[in-house]
């Protein structure tokens, strides 16, 4: 039987991203991405519900999500779910769910300070055209 692991969202961006390197030198970004599932209850009401999603990029991806992505900036992603999980110090297995990205869409006006001049490949692009693989 087949199965799918995808990924599609489209949120704001809750902290800067962090740029690391494995101990091989491969580069690993990661940052936080907050949706909101709006709906109206019973009441006829609107009410929201935030939800907050751990990301990671590996490679170029990650070095392009350093330079480029910053807090509170939309952003469109597409990726895969992956759970790790590790032995914390008190002896206790910790759980995290994370969205391993494939695709990232910039969204929103253009940030000069954001976006530089020299990126060879995107520099005719406007930031909502950007789509890296």
């Amino acid at each position: 039987m087949k199965s799918v692991n995808k990924v599609m969202l489209l949120g704001n961006v809750t902290r800067d991203p962090e740029l690391k390197a494995t101990t091989s030198g491969q580069s690993v970004c990661t940052f936080g991405l907050a949706t909101n599932r709006v709906w109206k209850d019973a009441a006829g009401q609107k009410q929201s519900l935030p939800e907050y999603h751990n990301l990671v990029a590996w490679g170029a991806l990650a070095e392009f999500c350093h330079q480029n992505v910053r807090k509170g900036k939309p952003l469109f992603v597409e990726g895969y779910l992956k759970t790790r999980s590790w032995e914390s110090p008190e002896g206790a297995k910790v759980f995290r769910t994370e969205i391993v990205m494939d695709n990232i869409v910039l969204l929103g006006p253009k940030d000069s300070s954001v976006i530089k001049s020299d990126e060879t490949a995107q520099s005719n692009k406007t930031v909502d055209e950007m789509v890296v693989l």
